[in-house]
């Protein structure tokens, strides 16, 4: 399996257990290591048949700047959700950080799935119809 991977994607979003936390949006770093297949790409050398990795941390940031969750993990669930529903990938490995909720340290969160575990099935190919 071949693999993308976006390191320290910058979003600002509302998230925290906390009341406190509720009141302004904090910074949040991402990485994401996509595992996906470069086959029609070594061939054609189009972007349509390869990830887009600027569309899709620009659909990561835009959803994570619209959620409001109390916990990283519920964010990690849904960012999941998303890229399987909206991109051809079979495995996405998730780290977020969030740096300013520690005084002397950087808590993250990380997860790994794979489409068959999230039960979200990529839509068919209408040329093989």
């Amino acid at each position: 399996m071949d693999k993308v991977r976006i390191e320290n994607l910058y979003v600002e979003t509302i998230i925290g257990f906390y009341h406190w936390e509720h009141e302004e949006p904090q910074p949040l770093q991402i990485d994401l290591e996509l595992g996906t297949d470069f086959s029609d790409a070594f061939v054609s050398d189009d972007l349509p048949d390869a990830l887009d990795y600027a569309t899709l941390s620009r659909r990561v940031k835009q959803y994570c700047q619209a959620s409001r969750f109390h916990l990283l993990e519920a964010l990690c669930g849904g960012i999941l959700k998303l890229i399987f529903t909206e991109f051809a990938v079979q495995s996405v490995k998730l780290v977020i950080r969030k740096p300013h909720a520690l005084r002397d340290a950087i808590p993250s969160v990380e997860c790994f799935r794979t489409r068959e575990q999230m039960g979200i099935n990529w839509p068919v190919d209408k040329d093989s119809e």
